[in-house]
């Protein structure tokens, strides 16, 4: 899993003040400017777990876990993203954007990784995920 070149994209996304428009894409939020959004990033037995908590009128947490294992366990507060079935959806077709975040997460190929970030984002954020990921 490429968990180093999403570490950096974050940090690099963060500091561009690009953050709230990362969640609202890949996770569907939708933080206004004046909001803000807090991401705990760490790495437990191989999997990728993002925390997230938001200061808007929901004050949601979520903590989304990208791992390489099947998992049946599921709630609306933790949502475990499968990256090697988000990448055989990917192959399919689907063009969801956690799908396509787990596929980037998952692909090994250069040219592949640049048409799903290609699809995810044609903005700043674009070019800060092709320099940490290609």
């Amino acid at each position: 899993m490429s968990d180093e070149p999403f570490r950096l994209s974050l940090i690099e996304i963060m500091n561009n003040d690009l953050l709230n428009d990362f969640v609202n894409c890949i996770f569907d939020y939708n933080l206004k400017k004046d909001e803000y959004v807090y991401i705990q990033y760490k790495i437990v037995n191989g999997n990728i777990i993002l925390n997230i908590f938001d200061n808007s009128e929901d004050n949601r947490f979520k903590a989304y876990i990208f791992t390489d294992n099947e998992t049946e366990t599921q709630d609306d507060d933790i949502i475990y993203v499968n990256v090697g079935t988000c990448y055989q959806e990917y192959k399919n077709g689907n063009k969801n954007k956690l799908i396509l975040l787990g596929a980037l997460l998952k692909s090994d190929n250069k040219d592949e990784k640049k048409e799903i970030i290609k699809s995810l984002f044609d903005n700043n954020i674009k070019n800060i995920l092709i320099d940490n990921f290609i």
